[in-house]
């Protein structure tokens, strides 16, 4: 642990840097038993995790769960790894419980009663520890197979549990030997089931004898003295004592009143010593197979101990997650630097008992770093200001420790120490009053404290006179500022609020209170310093009015004018504040707006767009209709299939034409929307128009998806949406797209631009046949007679696909060769049907 030297007169005393708080014993500081961990109740957050764990290795593992400090920059990247490992495992396992996937090990025994028995040489476990000894191996196999195909989804928790030994054999070999009950059963060993086979026969054929014996004698069955009992391992029977000569043999005891003796006869005594050395035969097997089962368990110690390890480790970091779960935590980010920025941060050990209260806990939020290091909190008493510094303490302890942190987001400084004084430390026996108390805190501190410490000052200035106090806190302050360690204090002193206002670094911030109700919100609140508020306070408290009145007569002018003028800001930041969310509230109920009108406009267009379509689908069927009607008159054969010939490249160019005309009228119809949706747009500014080049893609105001640039102009740009062209203004053209422009389709309205020949080396059959057959249709639109598809060599496969759609294509009449000199096999010349 990191030490600080605090010297006094003739004295030298080395004191921990985390112990919060000293007292004087004559002309000695000796450091007080509380820790900075026990101040923030840190100590509280690791038992709220604890009892999320499901087995006493993880608990044990968890309370030992503490800060790790970086004293170095060298120490603060092997801290910085350290914990980004062990935050990647928590964040796997909330992952894992998201999933609806749980993993417990409630039902795993402490190992700690048998595990370090296994170190000691000829020791051999009970079978009940064996039994514990299984449940741990059980607990292993469970892990291992639980996680087994797992290493896509959860690879840091898979990897641990993939390090797990096999022990499948060994706990088959525990539960084999020993039942759950905890005894040996006769197939725990043969010899074991043979002595046992023997122990029956055995004790069958003593009691025959000695029934035969209480026959010989008389005994009636159903008597007082016809059965058969053991003492000291021994079969015996009953005998009056007054008829103890007529039963030779060995006494073994008598009743309580002594009528009666308890009698070996000696027909049964080479028996009785054979059924006693063979229950020895049968201790001794067991202690056998006790003994091999052991020397196993302790073969395999090290992997045990590791999978313990392993088993710890898991049930810690799945207690992690729950706790988040629970309290909605995060994983904290790690700063660079002195950073610290919390937002909706609670304190788990406050939120966890106002909720068994039925209640709910306000979080705070704040910002520390750069060039602001120093938080100055004022506030009403009981308004929660030492809260605030617990949970910020608490935030970052739990951060450095491996803990989730109880806040919807976290950055944290990876600090060397975190320096606190928070309440009361006086001592009648010490001599120490409360000033003394917090001057020799904040001594300590004070040499203690780096740029990479966090302080935590509650109360600062106080159990002295104001002024001097004020006085003192400031230089305090000024120090730790000066030192640039991220400092947050508490205060009701106006001269700390002062120099916070006025004081580079140094920010105010307030805990609310509600002037109306008389109560605290616990809400921090930056920017504006706190009114302490003790009248009104007092006045809720039941305090006489009589009183309440002097008090508030007996206030300085200047205080009076101080209080209201905070409390003027305080409104004013309020009504602001409340403001804001109106107009955030409106713009998002506008942003919803537009983008309802914005779905329902390309709604709109697209019925429309459809009903052309289906339009122009009627016209092309009515003249269909018509030629094949006129067709179907003609007598002569040969005139018919002419006429016909002639009729199928006339309707192609019809339908060309129809088709420009329906792309004019959509083009219109788009421009016109395009125009009505503009106007009630918001107004962005377009690119630069050296960005708008042919072939980049854009988007345009009014389309709901990117367009292509084809060409332009000083003020126009040509565009094509799908099968349509559109001629648009540059400021109409609101953003580019990144991704380059795919190669448009050729669609039939492309024939005006149809080319003689096609490349597709390179590209699929399916790819190449879409691409081809859109290109046929181009060309024979256009009236192409013969076109040229460059396919390349390559394997063949290309080649043949193509050849084999051309052949049952309608716009082809044959298809051939190239010439070898122009490309020979590489290239299909297509002649088209005219």
């Amino acid at each position: 642990m990191p030490v600080a030297l605090v010297v006094l007169p003739d004295t030298q005393v080395f004191v921990p840097l985390r112990v919060r708080s000293f007292m004087l014993v004559g002309s000695r500081i000796e450091a007080m038993s509380r820790t900075v961990e026990q101040l923030v109740e840190f100590d509280g957050v690791v038992e709220l995790v604890q009892g999320f764990a499901s087995c006493a290795l993880g608990r044990r593992a968890l309370a030992r769960f503490r800060p790790r400090w970086a004293a170095s920059p060298a120490q603060a990247a092997d801290v910085r790894r350290d914990l980004e490992q062990e935050f990647a495992l928590v964040r796997e396992a909330m992952a894992y419980l998201r999933a609806g996937e749980e993993t417990s090990f409630g039902g795993l025994p402490d190992p700690v009663a048998w595990l370090p028995k296994l170190a000691v040489p000829g020791a051999v476990l009970e079978p009940t520890a064996l039994l514990d000894a299984a449940a741990l191996l059980d607990a292993v196999t469970a892990l291992r197979e639980s996680f087994r195909t797992a290493a896509a989804r959860y690879p840091y928790l898979a990897a641990r549990a993939a390090s797990l030994a096999d022990f499948r054999g060994l706990a088959r070999a525990i539960r084999r030997a020993i039942l759950p009950n905890g005894e040996i059963p006769d197939e725990a060993s043969p010899q074991l089931k043979r002595i046992r086979e023997s122990l029956a026969r055995t004790r069958a054929t003593i009691q025959k004898t000695l029934r035969e014996l209480l026959r010989a004698r008389g005994v009636t069955p159903g008597g007082s003295e016809d059965y058969i009992t053991v003492r000291n391992d021994r079969f015996v029977v009953p005998v009056r004592a007054a008829e103890r000569r007529q039963v030779p043999g060995v006494v073994h005891g008598a009743s309580a009143t002594g009528q009666t003796l308890f009698v070996e006869p000696l027909e049964a005594l080479e028996w009785n010593n054979q059924l006693v050395q063979l229950a020895e035969d049968e201790a001794a097997e067991i202690q056998r197979l006790l003994r091999e089962l052991t020397d196993r368990l302790a073969a395999e110690r090290e992997a045990l101990e590791a999978a313990t390890a392993t088993i710890a480790e898991f049930d810690a970091c799945l207690a992690r997650a729950r706790f988040a779960r629970a309290f909605d935590g995060t994983l904290p980010e790690f700063a660079a630097g002195a950073q610290l920025r919390l937002e909706a941060a609670r304190h788990p050990v406050l939120e966890a008992n106002l909720r068994r209260q039925g209640r709910t806990v306000v979080p705070i939020s704040l910002s520390l770093g750069d060039a602001e290091t120093v938080l100055v909190i004022s506030g009403p008493n009981t308004g929660g200001k030492t809260v605030a510094l617990k949970t910020v303490g608490v935030a970052v302890l739990s951060a450095l420790a491996g803990i989730p942190v109880a806040a919807a987001r976290a950055w944290v400084p990876l600090a060397d120490c975190v320096l606190a004084d928070i309440g009361d430390e006086q001592s009648l026996t010490a001599d120490l009053s409360t000033f003394s108390a917090h001057a020799l805190n904040l001594r300590a501190m004070l040499e203690a404290a780096t740029e990479r410490s966090l302080v935590l000052v509650d109360e600062i200035g106080t159990g002295t006179a104001p002024e001097e106090g004020a006085a003192l806190a400031v230089a305090l302050l000024e120090e730790f500022r000066q030192r640039r360690c991220l400092t947050l204090a508490t205060t009701h002193l106006d001269r700390l609020k002062a120099y916070a206002a006025t004081t580079p670094g140094v920010v105010n911030a307030a805990m609310e209170f509600d002037t109306t109700r008389l109560q605290p919100t616990y809400r921090l609140r930056l920017g504006l310093p706190g009114t302490s508020c003790g009248i009104a306070i007092a006045e809720r408290l039941g305090l006489p009015r009589s009183v309440l009145a002097r008090a508030r007569a007996l206030l300085a002018p200047e205080a009076r004018e101080a209080a209201d003028l905070l409390a003027e800001l305080h409104r004013s930041r309020d009504e602001l504040e409340a403001l804001k969310r109106d107009l955030a509230e409106q713009r998002a109920a506008l942003e919803a707006e537009r983008r309802r009108l914005q779905t329902e406009w390309v709604e709109r267009q697209r019925r429309r767009l459809a009903e052309l379509e289906r339009q122009f689908a009627e016209t092309l069927r009515h003249y269909e209709q018509q030629v094949r009607q006129l067709l179907g008159e003609l007598q002569d054969p040969q005139l018919r299939a002419h006429l016909g010939r002639q009729a199928s490249r006339r309707l192609s160019k019809l339908q060309a034409t129809a088709r420009a005309e329906a792309d004019a009228a959509a083009l219109a119809h788009l421009s016109e929307a395009q125009r009505e949706l503009g106007e009630a747009a918001k107004t962005i500014a377009p690119p630069p128009p050296a960005a708008i080049t042919p072939g980049r893609q854009v988007r345009v105001r009014g389309l709901a998806q990117p367009v292509v640039v084809r060409q332009r102009d000083d003020r126009t740009a040509e565009v094509q949406a799908g099968p349509l062209r559109l001629r648009v203004p540059l400021t109409d053209i609101v953003g580019l797209v990144d991704e380059p422009a795919p190669r448009p389709a050729l669609t039939v309205s492309a024939s005006r631009e149809a080319t003689d020949e096609i490349n597709v080396i390179g590209e699929t059959v399916e790819d190449a046949i879409r691409r081809v057959d859109e290109f046929l249709d181009a060309a024979a639109l256009a009236a192409k007679p013969r076109v040229r598809i460059i396919h390349g060599h390559g394997t063949g496969a290309l080649r043949r696909g193509l050849r084999e759609f051309l052949a049952h294509h309608p716009h082809v009449e044959r298809c051939t060769d190239e010439a070898p000199e122009r490309g020979g096999a590489a290239v299909t010349v297509v002649e088209l049907r005219s």
